[in-house]
């Protein structure tokens, strides 16, 4: 078998509708108890999108792969695929410029939609702010945004385009999620996002060090505290909350559970992709260990071996 090195682009993963379930929630003090009725999702692995780095055009591949030895070179993140819609992925063509640090684009791609995009959601401040003003005026979307409950003192709160929030939510471990309002500028769903902080309301962050990789927590409390917190957050934005909770489930069982590894010590093994869930790439080596890895460290970097076409 040969083997080439590739740009990993893509953990390309699908969420279906998994229909409903009623949750136990537990008693306070304060009373409570009861149940309550949340959507279901899951998210199956469809492969991995990679890119030749001497091509503009990237590939499906769904067989082993190996992980490069490092350090990787990273890439320009800009892709032809559009903002405002689902595409399909393996269709795109990727910019194909090495690039070092800053915000991951290229001096040609630095001021595209995508960079914008990429600013708008991440930056703090008046930066960010301004990114999401100049995306409005480039494009015409509908953004989300949503809160997760995923065990911390505080939901987090986030922006994403709309017609991806359920995905979205699955590449981050929760326990339940809601959709709390839905705007048609960039500007004031980041706006909004940023506000629920500032009031103490939800946090911009989520779990992180070696909690971030531990399984989701018990749907029930984490419901209960959901609620409250979405009421509270719709009447501090001046929106009407429809109520909808959800989670998406992982497609592990807690005993089944892929354990933790830096990538860079894998380098060399041949692993064959097995899921995905909440930024956690599980793939199995050959002796039958399920391990998981974050799937940004691997992104957008020469990260990969892969089978030759």
């Amino acid at each position: 078998m040969d083997w080439e090195l590739a740009i990993l682009r893509l953990v390309y993963r699908r969420v279906h509708e998994a229909g409903s379930v009623e949750v136990s929630l537990p008693s306070t003090l304060l009373g409570g108890g009861g149940s309550r009725r949340i959507d279901l999702y899951r998210v199956t692995l469809e492969g991995l999108i990679v890119q030749d780095p001497s091509m503009l055009d990237v590939r499906l591949y769904k067989g082993p792969v190996r992980v490069a030895p490092g350090p990787w070179r990273e890439y320009c993140r800009w892709h032809s695929g559009p903002l405002d819609e689902r595409d399909k992925p393996w269709e795109r063509i990727y910019c194909n410029v090495p690039v070092k640090g800053g915000p991951g684009f290229c001096r040609q791609h630095r001021r595209s939609e995508r960079a914008l995009y990429d600013a708008c959601a991440s930056l703090r401040g008046d930066e960010g702010l301004e990114a999401c003003r100049l995306l409005d005026r480039a494009v015409k979307a509908e953004y989300a945004v949503y809160l997760l409950d995923y065990g911390g003192v505080k939901p987090k709160a986030g922006m994403t385009r709309a017609w991806r929030v359920v995905e979205r939510v699955a590449e981050q471990p929760h326990a339940a999620a809601t959709i709390l309002a839905v705007y048609d500028s960039a500007y004031q769903a980041r706006r909004a996002e940023v506000m629920l902080s500032k009031l103490g309301l939800a946090s911009e962050h989520g779990p992180r060090g070696r909690k971030r990789w531990e399984p989701p927590k018990p749907p029930g409390p984490a419901v209960q505290r959901l609620e409250r917190a979405a009421e509270e957050a719709a009447r501090a934005l001046g929106v009407e909350w429809n109520g909808r909770i959800f989670r998406v489930n992982p497609p592990w069982q807690h005993g089944s559970w892929p354990a933790y590894i830096e990538p860079d010590r894998l380098a060399g093994l041949e692993l064959e992709p097995k899921g995905f869930w909440g930024g956690l790439l599980a793939m199995q080596a050959h002796n039958g260990r399920l391990v998981g890895v974050d799937e940004r460290k691997l992104a957008h970097k020469l990260s990969l071996l892969v089978l030759a076409e």
